[in-house]
């Protein structure tokens, strides 16, 4: 074989192992800026249930950010998942790995209709020091330092809607989420957090309050569907 023919075969092969390996790392460098930036600053987040209606309807894009750590009466919130799954060491590698390559849009291990294990969106109706109550599914509130009770719409600092539930005169007030419930008070480093389909969500009315260690993040703005795109 010429040499010169050999040399070349040579050289090709070392330059396309070259660019073989800057693929490799370019691929991984956007994956890891991608983990990194929807872990610390920006992700979206899909609502798989009508617990938020009428405002974020099911099957809505929102954009959360966990930057933000100040909460304020009246907003939308990502709540962590309350039970953690059960997983080996090979597991949770795998699952790692499986969310690290699809930036974390697929678990392996979710399971979407075990209540508790995913994370779910709520809104924050009551503030550390707040005197708290509901009746009909309407929610009191008399923030630290006021002396009189107001409905959770006369004080939020953003207007919301929320879907009511009229229960029949032979309803059991035991079933189902209740709409009722005495006074509590919420201490220094709790909040309460409601779904805005009063009728149809997981809230503190069963879990009880939550700390600023539950909270993943602050709702944004919901862009899609763009026919509902709205800021929050």
């Amino acid at each position: 074989m010429d040499k010169s023919l050999l040399h070349y075969s040579y050289s090709m092969k070392i330059h396309t192992q070259k660019r073989i390996l800057f693929a490799v790392i370019y691929v991984l460098f956007i994956l890891t800026f991608t983990n990194l930036f929807i872990s610390f600053v920006l992700f979206p987040v899909r609502q798989s249930s009508e617990s938020m209606i009428p405002d974020i309807q099911e099957n809505s894009f929102v954009m959360i950010s966990p930057m933000l750590k100040k909460y304020n009466r009246g907003d939308i919130v990502l709540m962590n998942p309350r039970k953690k799954l059960m997983l080996s060491k090979s597991q949770k590698f795998m699952n790692l790995m499986t969310e690290f390559f699809t930036a974390r849009q697929c678990s392996l291990y979710e399971k979407p209709n075990f209540p508790g294990t995913n994370c779910q969106l709520r809104r924050i109706v009551g503030l550390p020091g707040d005197r708290l109550y509901m009746r009909d599914y309407v929610l009191y509130v008399k923030p630290a330092g006021t002396k009189h009770y107001l409905t959770e719409f006369e004080i939020a600092d953003t207007p919301y809607n929320v879907t009511f539930f009229t229960a029949p005169s032979e309803w059991d007030s035991y079933l189902g989420v209740k709409g009722s419930f005495d006074e509590i008070v919420l201490s220094d480093n709790q909040y309460f957090v409601l779904g805005d389909n009063r009728k149809s969500s997981d809230d503190s009315r069963l879990y009880g309050p939550v700390s600023p260690s539950d909270v993943n993040g602050k709702a944004l703005v919901c862009y899609f569907p763009f026919n509902k795109f709205r800021f929050f």
